[in-house]
């Protein structure tokens, strides 16, 4: 508390929420929050990002906190503050009260924010691409066995996307709030709790992810696809089918390896998951080969699957064996892994994971749809589908790392109360994809006959790959921008709004347009990109309008706001798990 000659506003006070709201922020609160945040900043220098948001030298203490007292202010409950409501600005408060923090808001420029962008990025795209070169691997060895294997080969791997994948890794992004803010109040064992939790979440749905690729891939595939093309249909169904039915052996592994490379970025881990993947990145490629092509042991189409299984098992194993026995066990939970505290308040982790599911779903899933027309324009046409799908994803890496890291700068400067910094870095993250949008389209342009080659020997699948990549290289510059905005929005907190322009863009603009395109203009493939290409458009301009009209005191304030009531909670929550102290903690 403050005395008479403090300057403060008021006397301590909270922020006006509603009358009849249980919870509420002084102003101590809101000065102590930033302090603390901007103290973070400037323990790391201007071109660095912290591990965390912690206090500093975290990392020698693994002791757990003592509980609040029931009189302190830090105690508040589990409810969310209803920020609309107030009065006045948390803004306000700081920027009234800048005596009071004695760590200065940090300064920057749009250079240095470039620079810095850029440092963050290159490993993260090193990462990303490593990790999509396990479906790269498989593409090209199937696809020299045919059109008809490399057709197969991409409805399986879309198949497998949009009804696995995406719903395991936006699940696993629920780790990235509950970690990081479990480690950055240096509540180590709840750290291991949330890891621990989310990872028999996602055990418990593959059992039915498993069972529709075992048993229901086939007729579920067909019904889809037709029977168009005869026997060249069903054989192409089957293939994929039985690729789907092998690659669920390894849906537990990729689980395991998910999770676990969240579990160590939280913890300031981010080198582990690149060490694990530069080793079996290549082993892929090898077993690839061997399985596929070699005259001794290939198996032809099956034997794609076959490696991707044992490179997620594998990963899996090598990255624990990173936990256990070099770095990252500080942090995994002291409770048995049948304790019934794994089993309870999932709540939170799955209200944060339905953004994180619907923002990736609802883009893999328009190409999905598209794939699946494609195919009604016959085998040789899904080929090239596959090779143009794959190529642009390729280069999606490059923008989408761009945007992780964007996005964890302006959280940065957001939480620290910095606006002018936030907004600096915004524009350089917006300058930053247009160069790297303008790059791409230029590469894929140029030098599109040279990756199509790579894929396929069969002449009319080139010559179409490369007629629709044109519209192809187009789509990277708005691809670029559509990353770097999202990352902007997710630093905001404000995900949700990425979220609805993408289902507006794909589902009311694209489809449409594809159809229109495709099946009524009878610009066929080129028309479904056509498209793509309309709906990318409307998404990155919808939302660089968004962050161009950014109210960033309410964002400031939100954030600020919010963190507290997350940091009272993560505290109520932490000390809940100390035997000792489980009978005196109200909730």
């Amino acid at each position: 508390m403050a005395s008479e000659a403090s300057p403060l506003l008021h006397p301590p006070r909270r922020s006006s929420v509603s009358s009849s709201a249980s919870e509420s922020v002084d102003e101590s609160e809101i000065i102590s929050y930033v302090q603390h945040r901007r103290q973070s900043i400037a323990s790391v220098g201007p071109e660095n990002i912290p591990k965390s948001f912690s206090y500093p030298n975290h990392h020698h203490n693994v002791q757990q906190q003592p509980p609040p007292s029931p009189a302190s202010p830090r105690l508040l409950t589990r409810t969310t503050s209803n920020i609309s409501t107030r009065s006045y600005s948390i803004y306000d408060i700081i920027s009234q009260n800048k005596s009071l923090i004695t760590t200065a808001e940090p300064k920057t420029t749009t250079q240095q924010e470039i620079k810095v962008i850029f440092k963050y990025s290159l490993p993260l795209i090193i990462t990303f691409l490593l990790q999509y070169s396990l479906t790269i691997a498989s593409v090209f060895s199937v696809g020299k066995l045919g059109s008809v294997e490399l057709a197969a080969i991409s409805l399986s791997s879309m198949t497998a996307n949009i009804s696995g994948y995406a719903i395991i890794q936006g699940i696993s992004t629920c780790l990235d709030t509950l970690c990081a803010q479990a480690f950055g109040k240096k509540e180590y064992n709840l750290v291991g709790v949330h890891f621990i939790r989310c990872n028999y979440l996602l055990l418990l749905l593959c059992l039915p992810i498993c069972a529709l690729w075992i048993f229901g891939s086939y007729p579920l595939l067909l019904t889809l696809i037709g029977t168009s093309e005869g026997e060249e249909s069903e054989r192409m169904c089957l293939l994929a089918s039985r690729y789907l039915q092998i690659l669920s052996i390894g849906i537990p592994g990729y689980i395991l390896f998910e999770n676990g490379k969240h579990f160590l970025q939280c913890q300031g881990i981010f080198h582990a998951s690149t060490i694990v993947l530069c080793i079996c990145a290549p082993l892929n490629a090898l077993m690839n080969y061997l399985l596929v092509w070699d005259d001794s042991i290939g198996l032809g189409f099956i034997g794609a699957p076959i490696s991707v299984v044992i490179t997620n098992w594998l990963m899996c194993i090598m990255l624990y064996g990173y936990i256990f026995f070099v770095n990252g066990y500080q942090c995994w939970p002291s409770n048995k892994l049948w304790d019934k505290i794994y089993v309870t308040n999932w709540t939170k982790m799955i209200n944060l994971s339905i953004p994180g599911v619907m923002m990736i779903e609802a883009e893999w899933l328009a190409f999905e749809i598209i794939t699946l027309e494609a195919a009604k324009f016959g085998t040789q046409t899904l080929a090239a589908q596959s090779i143009i799908s794959t190529t642009c994803v390729i280069f999606y890496q490059i923008p989408f790392a761009l945007s992780i890291a964007a996005g964890t700068r302006i959280a940065w400067y957001i939480g620290a109360a910095a606006k002018s910094s936030a907004i600096t870095a915004s524009y350089a993250v917006i300058y930053s994809s247009l160069f790297v949008g303008c790059l791409n389209c230029f590469c894929l342009f140029v030098f599109r006959g040279i990756f199509v080659r790579f894929y396929t020997k069969d002449p009319v699948v080139i010559e179409l790959a490369i007629k629709v990549l044109v519209i192809g290289a187009l789509y990277q510059i708005n691809d670029a921008l559509s990353c770097a905005t999202g990352g902007i929005l997710r630093g905001q907190g404000r995900q949700m709004i990425g979220g609805l322009m993408n289902l507006i863009g794909y589902y009311v603009i694209a489809l449409p347009c594809a159809f229109v395109c495709a099946f009524m203009i009878g610009w066929e493939l080129f028309g479904l990109w056509i498209g793509m290409l309309f709906a990318l458009g409307f998404v990155s301009l919808s939302q660089l309008y968004f962050v161009l009209t950014s109210n960033w005191d309410d964002i400031i304030s939100d954030c600020i706001e919010e963190g507290i009531v997350e940091d009272g909670n993560l505290n109520i929550e932490a000390h809940s798990l100390l035997p000792s102290m489980s009978n005196s903690i109200v909730v």
